[in-house]
């Protein structure tokens, strides 16, 4: 989970192009034909009713529960954030639900807005790289309300063998980002891919990716749900790759393809925005949904939603009223410190041989110990068994927030199913600053009991 931190500001604006309005005002004309005969009446009633789906299912509203944080791949436009709320794009959030918090915000905000007809789980991570909660929060939300749409959105990578689960909890529509099928372009969109408990790099992190995706979209087809991919259009990378790409997609059975246009604001900090990768035109993707579109249906309303949004379509409600309901508020909260230094954020979470413990209040940010555990990772083997985890767990005990530098797919899981969340956020960050900002965060977000004034003192 390597991630930058950078601050929150607003998204950019994508470019435009000469004579854009009129190329994109065509697109429209590439969706799905409702009225052709080739789909059934259920998959007619499914397309309509969901706002993504169609632009005729724009009466209804949508909710995105945030209870999925880690993530099996990544990618150089992406970079997760947990606690913004100024920035529109895909992985970021306000702030982590769990699931029984994630079932509770959409009761919520069925009874203020009963049009929510569409739950779904996009992030801020992969919901399949978070199983767990992803299954535990779709099977509550059924429970709640068993005629809403259940919809997951992923790399893929994970998805083969959570078909089966998927369906039996109730998914109906699922979205694959698919930005190519070639992996000597995958290489340049993904630094690194996590699969079997190993970092992949390069082309073989690209081809195992692609691999994995078609064989996750064939599988999810065939067991009836309804499949939109989603392609980022990246200038000088993948633009050129779109129309073959299409024609696969059509032939492994996706019913849909969205194709959106790289955000690629430096403000943002992912790699393509600190290195200059710039955004298409309109232009330019209306040319590749062109392209496709003599392939497949294509989608040209989405508004590369947050991983929390709610409401309708380009009208998404304010959160903010909400947390305090939501919050599970506490007088103090005890977080774990990783440092080499003893100054900065800057171990790795597997080659920890101690933490540092800190109790962070609202008026007080007090170092109350140092704990000793084994280490987790020996030598390069960061798989570790269970027991050594099990030690981790236990030298963790009534924590709930650790800060690392680093730290790998399988702890990450391990510590969040036992309620500790890790970060990765503040990596390189002062420990000071570091903890300020997380108690600042925690405040705002409704977690920590409110009262002035903040110190940060050393145990006696």
């Amino acid at each position: 989970m390597e991630q930058t931190q950078t601050s929150c500001k607003p998204s950019g604006t994508m470019p435009t192009g000469t004579g854009c309005s009129s190329q994109a005002s065509d697109d429209s004309a590439l969706g799905l034909k409702l009225d052709d005969g080739s789909l059934s009446a259920e998959v007619v009633n499914k397309v309509t009713t969901h706002p993504c789906y169609s632009p005729e299912g724009h009466k209804y509203a949508r909710i995105h529960l945030p209870v999925a944080p880690a993530c099996n791949i990544q990618c150089n436009y992406c970079n997760r954030k947990f606690d913004c709320s100024n920035e529109s794009r895909p992985g970021v959030v306000s702030k982590l639900l769990s699931p029984a918090q994630g079932a509770k915000r959409f009761s919520k905000v069925k009874e203020r807005i009963p049009q929510t007809n569409v739950v779904g789980i996009a992030g801020p991570g992969d919901p399949l790289a978070n199983p767990a909660a992803t299954l535990a929060t779709l099977k509550a939300v059924a429970l709640a309300e068993p005629d809403v749409h259940l919809c997951v959105s992923t790399n893929g990578l994970a998805l083969l063998e959570q078909v089966s689960a998927l369906k039996s909890a109730g998914v109906s529509h699922l979205t694959i980002t698919i930005n190519c099928i070639d992996a000597a372009i995958g290489e340049k969109i993904y630094p690194w891919v996590y699969f079997n408990h190993k970092r992949l790099r390069g082309r073989q992190a690209a081809q195992t990716l692609i691999d994995r995706q078609l064989a996750g979209l064939k599988a999810a087809v065939a067991a009836g749900m309804l499949v939109k991919v989603n392609t980022v259009l990246i200038p000088g990378i993948n633009d050129h790759h779109i129309e073959a790409l299409s024609q696969e997609l059509k032939n492994y059975g996706a019913l849909l393809h969205n194709i959106m246009p790289l955000i690629s604001d430096p403000a943002h900090g992912t790699y393509f925005g600190l290195t200059g990768q710039r955004q298409p035109t309109e232009d330019e993707v209306s040319t590749a949904r062109q392209a496709a579109g003599t392939n497949m249906a294509q989608m040209s309303h989405c508004q590369q939603c947050r991983a929390d949004a709610v409401g309708h379509l380009g009208q998404d409600v304010d959160l903010n009223d909400m947390a305090s309901s939501e919050s599970e508020v506490d007088s103090s909260v005890l977080v774990a410190v990783a440092s080499k230094s003893g100054v900065l954020i800057d171990q790795h979470f597997g080659y920890a041989q101690s933490f540092a413990i800190y109790r962070v209040s609202a008026t007080a940010i007090e170092r109350t110990e140092q704990r000793t555990v084994g280490q987790y990772c020996v030598g390069d083997d960061c798989d570790a068994a269970d027991s050594r985890m099990d030690a981790s767990l236990q030298a963790l005990s009534g924590v709930k927030h650790v800060l690392c530098s680093r730290i790998g797919m399988t702890p990450w899981q391990a510590l969040e199913q036992h309620g500790v969340m890790p970060s990765t956020e503040y990596a390189l960050f002062g420990i000071d600053d570091a903890l300020e900002q997380l108690q600042s965060q925690l405040l705002e977000n409704g977690q920590l009991q409110a009262v002035p004034s903040t110190t940060i003192k050393e145990a006696m």
